[in-house]
């Protein structure tokens, strides 16, 4: 009996050293990285937030950046701070995101290293008050334009053996009372990353997925206020609906004012992702998904795994207060 337990403590010993040393060495490769001087890297959505501070970032690491804005004062800007080339082009349109693409390949001669895709919007609401036209809105901006620019880049990306980043959410992972459309937008861009990052796979072109917790960006400090534009639009198209009854204008002033707050104190730093999204761009042995934030790696992570029930129970303590739910 002692012999066997001194062999199963031996057994023991020697694998717990076999999992430090390959935690380990799983460790260091995260510090290899590549230099991206000169490297061609397209980036979508650049007026403002996570992709301009993207664009700013890569600018000190002498990289050809191509972004793509919505906006024509967003591009004379980024021209005047160093970028190669800028497009102003309508996302949820798609023979602008087809032509934009063949431009891309254009000034990139073919060499392109990567795409980014940072572009996105939101139109929360809950689902009584949402138009149907919001989750075509949505879809086609947060979804379909990433799946044209994708493919129409592959066979550059496939050249250079390059990445492609797809910034989602923790919205993607864990979907959220009152954005049911970005959430849902989110939710399908995950799928196709997986399905995308395997096809690739046979051409070593990396694909990583961007899981950012809610950031200080434009996008997010109008969160809950477009929570009204909702309302309103619905309130246009059945001025007499019965979901009045379940989402009343009072509750909405309480909902919104109290929730601004709230998001305003949990809103970090967009630095964090834009670290992660340096990592995926630069590192020799890309992550394939990145948690940014603390409570991405946190609360959202175990929304993610955890039983269903109890999730359940902690997204609704979100919707704060409760709408109300007698006559």
């Amino acid at each position: 009996m002692t012999a066997l337990i001194s062999v199963l403590g031996w057994i023991v010993l020697i694998g717990l050293a076999g999992y430090s040393v390959a935690k380990g060495w799983h460790w260091l490769r995260r510090f290899q990285k590549m230099p991206l001087t000169d490297r061609w890297i397209v980036v979508t959505g650049c007026d403002s937030g996570l992709g301009r501070l993207l664009v700013e970032r890569l600018l000190t690491q002498g990289c050809w950046v191509i972004a793509l804005c919505h906006t024509k004062t967003a591009c004379e800007e980024l021209r005047e701070a160093g970028v190669a080339c800028t497009f102003d082009v309508d996302l949820s349109n798609p023979p602008e995101v087809l032509a934009v693409a063949e431009q891309c390949l254009s000034v990139s001669k073919g060499m392109l290293w990567s795409v980014v895709h940072c572009a996105g919007v939101a139109k929360p609401g809950f689902i009584d008050y949402l138009p149907l036209s919001y989750y075509r809105d949505v879809m086609e901006v947060n979804f379909f334009a990433v799946v044209g620019l994708t493919r129409a880049l592959l066979p550059a990306l496939r050249k250079t053996q390059g990445r492609c980043i797809m910034v989602s959410s923790v919205d993607g992972l864990v979907s959220l009372p009152g954005n049911a459309p970005y959430d849902a937008s989110k939710f399908a861009l995950e799928a196709y990353s997986d399905a995308l990052r395997a096809e690739l796979s046979f051409w070593n072109v990396h694909v990583s997925v961007i899981n950012p917790s809610t950031l200080r960006t434009p996008m997010s400090a109008t969160f809950f206020e477009s929570h009204r534009t909702a309302w309103s639009a619905m309130e246009q198209q059945e001025p007499e609906g019965i979901w009045r009854q379940y989402w009343p204008a009072v509750w909405l002033d309480r909902f919104i004012d109290k929730n601004s707050e709230n998001l305003r104190r949990i809103a970090v730093n967009p630095a964090v992702a834009v670290r992660d999204l340096e990592h995926a761009l630069a590192a020799k042995h890309p992550r394939l998904r990145y948690l940014s934030g603390t409570l991405a790696k946190t609360l959202f992570y175990f929304l993610w795994l955890g039983p269903e029930p109890l999730t359940l129970r902690i997204k609704r303590l979100t919707i704060q207060p409760p709408p109300p739910t007698e006559p």
